[in-house]
């Protein structure tokens, strides 16, 4: 079945992990996606996605890259909103600077790229936002005070975009992963003291007593993208193991 024949998808954190997952699981459903990163992509496998450099926090960017996927393609039919960084810091450990900069990656980037996308979703005669939010953003997390915040906001946000946009057939949708194996888990995993009791410890906090794959997130934002599921808007999906019902 190919969900996203004649549909363009622009994914953000575009170079690892969920990011990657999703382009290709669009790609193998038909899709033409833009790959947007700001790491340098060489030697890194992107299909025939279409690289595209963007830096989520910068309102021009944004500008540069919506406009230059419908020039290229001549239309934008999802955005996946899926670029965010994760540092962890109680109240009294996080500077200013670190707020800053998790509350400007994780949140005010997907607002700069909704904004951005909102009017050529409208010209496609409407489509699909995908936010990737995090379990920290509808479950306390202990020293992960700017993180959580982060992500609570894009779950927020995500509700009211949807009530905004559905006049407009725009469909508004947020996953929550819990601990995924990706690069940001595994870092943080390897920096603990011990790293074999930390994953214990994530372990335990998920009742199917794994920690999941980036290609079992990209599997429910390929869903929420797609026709499959035009009936849902403004809901925030988790991703986590059954940790949100413990």
């Amino acid at each position: 079945m190919k969900r996203f024949e004649d549909k363009v998808v622009l994914v953000t954190g575009a170079s690892t992990g969920i990011g990657l997952e999703t382009i290709r699981r669009v790609l193998a459903e038909g899709g033409t996606v833009y790959a947007a990163h700001r790491r340098r992509t060489d030697g890194l496998d992107l299909g025939a996605a279409r690289p595209l450099h963007l830096d989520v926090t910068d309102e021009a960017d944004w500008g540069r890259a919506i406009e230059t996927v419908t020039a290229e393609a001549g239309r934008l039919d999802v955005l996946v909103n899926n670029a965010g960084v994760r540092e962890s810091g109680t109240v009294e450990e996080t500077s200013l600077a670190l707020w800053h900069h998790l509350i400007d990656t994780n949140l005010t980037s997907a607002f700069l790229g909704c904004r951005a996308a909102v009017p050529a979703l409208r010209r496609a005669g409407g489509g699909a936002i995908v936010n990737v939010g995090s379990i920290t953003g509808i479950r306390g997390t202990e020293g992960m005070v700017a993180y959580s915040a982060s992500k609570s906001g894009l779950v927020s946000m995500t509700a009211s975009l949807a009530l905004d946009l559905a006049p407009d057939k725009i469909r508004v949708n947020c996953v929550c992963p819990a601990a995924i194996r990706t690069r940001m888990v595994t870092t943080w995993l390897a920096a603990a003291p011990d790293e074999a009791a930390a994953e214990q410890a994530v372990l335990r906090k998920h009742p199917i007593g794994r920690i999941g794959e980036p290609h079992e997130v990209a599997g429910v934002i390929a869903f929420l993208a797609s026709a499959d599921a035009s009936f849902m808007t403004g809901l925030t999906i988790p991703v986590d193991g059954g940790r949100s019902i413990r």
